[in-house]
C-alpha cells in the first residue's frame, strides 16, 4: 500500500512535469511560429508582385502540427488548459493575424507567452 501511494505521488509529479514540458514547447512552437510570419511577411514584399502577394495570402499556412490527436496532448489540453487548446488561443490567433499584416512584432507576443506562463 505504501509502495502504491509514493507511485502515485510519483506519477503526478511527473504528470505535471510533462505538462509543464509541453506548455513551454507550445510557446517555443507560438514564437517561432510568429517569427516565421513576420519573414515570410517581410520578405514578401522583395518578390515579384504576383509570388509576394500570394505569399502574403498564404502566410500562416503550414505553421505547425496538429497536435490534438495525441492523448497526452489532449489530456494537457483538458487538465492543464482548462479544455482550451493554447495554439487556438484567442489572443496567440489575434496576434498571428495583425503579424500577418505587418501590424506588429514578435516580442509583442512573447510578452504574452511569459504571461501566461506565471498564470500557470
Amino acid at each position: 500500500m505504501i509502495y502504491h501511494e509514493m507511485a502515485g505521488d510519483y506519477c503526478e509529479k511527473c504528470e505535471m512535469d510533462s505538462f509543464q514540458l509541453i506548455n513551454h514547447l507550445i510557446n517555443d512552437i507560438q514564437l517561432l511560429s510568429s517569427e516565421v510570419v513576420r519573414l515570410r511577411y517581410s520578405l514578401s514584399w522583395f518578390l515579384p508582385k504576383h509570388e509576394g502577394e500570394m505569399i502574403r495570402c498564404e502566410i500562416v499556412s503550414d505553421l505547425h502540427g496538429s497536435y490534438y490527436d495525441f492523448p497526452t496532448y489532449q489530456h494537457f489540453v483538458s487538465d492543464f488548459c482548462n479544455g482550451h487548446d493554447p495554439l487556438e488561443n484567442e489572443d496567440y490567433c489575434n496576434h498571428m493575424a495583425k503579424l500577418s499584416k505587418g501590424e506588429e512584432s514578435s516580442d509583442d507576443y512573447r510578452s504574452l507567452t511569459r504571461g501566461q506562463a506565471d498564470k500557470q
